[in-house]
């Protein structure tokens, strides 16, 4: 039974009640597989690149489950020091308790409700009830995303702020409707402008240029080298990040009201980073005091 759950992911549980195993997908059937070289090499890569960004426990299961690979299959494609020297700069954000996110990525694996202490910013610890339908990593942050039990109220979760969780005992089946949605209107599903129209500095239409097809948006070059951008349906504060964040090189021709709350966002930024230091200016007071 361990080698099935092992070595061939075989879904089966131990029933108490019954004092037997079972097999949680009745669907399942035993395959043996066998891998060619460019699937054993392809496979591999994933494995390895997952690895960077997934939390413990998880990431050293992978990264043993690699090491038996390479150990047992000789790959002209990678060798361990050249897999290694492989690294994903994608970046945690948030440290993650490694017994609550193995809690939670199994809960979500067996299809099992989750029972966990919730505590938001600046607030109270409370108990949550959820079917985890989608485990997702979102801008270097693991979130959990399902139904609270007993509702159809869709919700996420920073699995960084769960105190603490246990398994709920109820089994549920993944809603297909949910992960199709989530992958078409993303994680949090934010309201999104539309005809978002920028002129920027030719200092970075290279990089433009390379980004565009995987972002999908439309550029025009103008003579004096500057870009015109037209962003598909956008989530407002991921634009204003990204306009800001080019220091000045991008101007917003529209819609207004976003033309409007970056120049409100730059007031704000000047008057906070004029003068002296905050902290330097109450010092003063209290020594002219």
């Amino acid at each position: 039974i361990e080698a099935l759950k092992r070595d061939y992911h075989a879904p089966i549980e131990y029933d108490a009640r019954n004092r037997g195993y079972y097999l949680r997908n009745p669907e399942w059937e035993f395959q043996c597989p066998i891998l060619d070289e460019n699937v054993l090499s392809m496979t591999l890569l994933g494995t390895r690149l997952a690895s960077d960004f997934l939390p413990e426990p998880i990431k050293s299961e992978l990264d043993h489950a690699m090491e038996q690979a390479l150990t047992s299959n000789s790959s002209e494609f990678f060798d361990e020091a050249t897999i290694d020297s492989m690294i994903c700069a994608t970046g945690i954000k948030a440290s993650v308790d490694p017994a609550i996110f193995k809690k939670v990525f199994d809960a979500w694996r067996r299809h099992q409700t989750l029972a966990f202490l919730y505590k938001k910013p600046n607030d109270e610890p409370k108990m949550r009830r959820m079917e985890p339908h989608i485990v997702a990593f979102h801008g270097g942050v693991w979130y959990v995303k399902g139904f609270d039990c007993g509702t159809k109220n869709v919700k996420c979760y920073a699995i960084q702020r769960i105190v603490s969780a246990e398994y709920g005992g109820e089994r549920f089946e993944t809603d297909k409707k949910m992960l199709e949605d989530t992958r078409k209107n993303g994680l949090f599903g934010f309201s999104r402008i539309e005809g978002i129209r920028l002129l920027c500095d030719a200092s970075i239409a290279f990089y433009l240029y390379e980004r565009q097809k995987a972002h999908n948006f439309a550029l025009e070059r103008r003579s004096d080298g500057s870009v015109l951008v037209a962003l598909p349906p956008a989530v407002e504060h991921e634009a204003m990040r990204w306009i800001l964040g080019e220091e000045g090189r991008i101007e917003v021709l529209h819609p207004p009201e976003l033309r409007e709350k970056v120049a409100e966002a730059a007031r704000r930024i000047l008057e906070r980073n004029s003068g002296a230091p905050s902290e330097m200016r109450k010092a003063e007071k209290q020594a002219a005091f």
